[in-house]
C-alpha cells in the first residue's frame, strides 16, 4: 500500500461519521431568550451559622434564585439534618413568622415581628454577638451576590411586637465579618 493510500484511509473511514452528525437535520438559531432556570437547575447561596470556633460560611443549594430574602428566611430555620450532623448549629431561634427583607442599594432592613408578646424577648434578647453577626454576614453576603456592584453593605434589623413602633434595633456592616465570611462572599460574587 502507497503512503498516499495510507494517509487518506483514516479520512475516509472517519468521513461517513462526520457526515452523519453534520446532516442530521437540526436547523440553526441564532441566541434564543431562556427566561428562569430550568425546573431542577439549583443555585448556592451562603448562609451564616456556628460551630465550637465560631462563624462559619456554609453554601447551602437552594431551589430558587439567590436573594437576601431566600437566605433570610433559611438563616432563621436553621441548619438541615446534614449540616448538624457536621457539626454546624445556630444562636438564633425559629422565627414564627416570617421576616420581612427589603433592599436598597447598600442597605439591607429585616424585620422580625412577633403576634405574641413573650416570643419578642426570648429571640430578640439573644440577637447579639455571633448571632447577630450570623444574619449580618448572611444578609450582606447574598446582598453582594444579588449586586456585585455593591461594596459595603449595612444590615438593620427592627423587631416589633404586633407591628407597634420599633422597641427594638440593631445594626451591622459586611466588614466586621470574620474575613472567611468576607472571602466566602467574594468568592460566590466571582464564581
Amino acid at each position: 500500500m502507497s503512503p498516499v493510500h495510507r494517509a487518506v484511509r483514516p479520512a475516509l473511514l472517519l468521513l461517513p461519521g462526520a457526515l452523519l452528525l453534520g446532516a442530521c437535520g437540526i436547523p440553526t438559531t441564532g441566541v434564543v431568550g431562556s427566561g428562569e432556570p430550568a425546573t431542577g437547575v439549583r443555585s448556592t447561596t451562603t448562609l451564616y451559622f456556628t460551630d465550637r470556633l465560631g462563624l462559619v460560611a456554609v453554601p447551602r443549594r437552594i431551589p430558587q434564585r439567590p436573594s437576601v430574602e431566600a437566605a433570610v428566611r433559611l438563616l432563621f430555620q436553621g441548619p438541615t439534618r446534614s449540616e448538624l450532623s457536621v457539626g454546624m448549629g445556630s444562636l438564633l431561634r425559629k422565627l414564627k413568622k416570617d421576616p420581612t427583607v427589603r433592599s436598597d442599594g447598600a442597605e439591607v432592613s429585616i424585620e422580625l415581628r412577633f403576634d405574641d408578646p413573650a416570643d419578642f424577648p426570648v429571640t430578640v434578647k439573644p440577637l447579639i454577638g455571633d448571632a447577630l453577626a450570623q444574619v449580618v454576614c448572611t444578609a450582606a453576603g447574598a446582598r453582594h451576590a444579588e449586586d456585585p456592584d455593591v461594596e459595603s453593605v449595612e444590615v438593620i434589623i427592627k423587631a416589633t411586637v404586633r407591628g407597634e413602633g420599633s422597641p427594638w434595633s440593631a445594626e451591622g456592616r459586611d466588614a466586621t465579618c470574620p474575613a472567611q465570611a468576607r472571602r466566602s462572599a467574594a468568592a460566590s460574587r466571582s464564581g
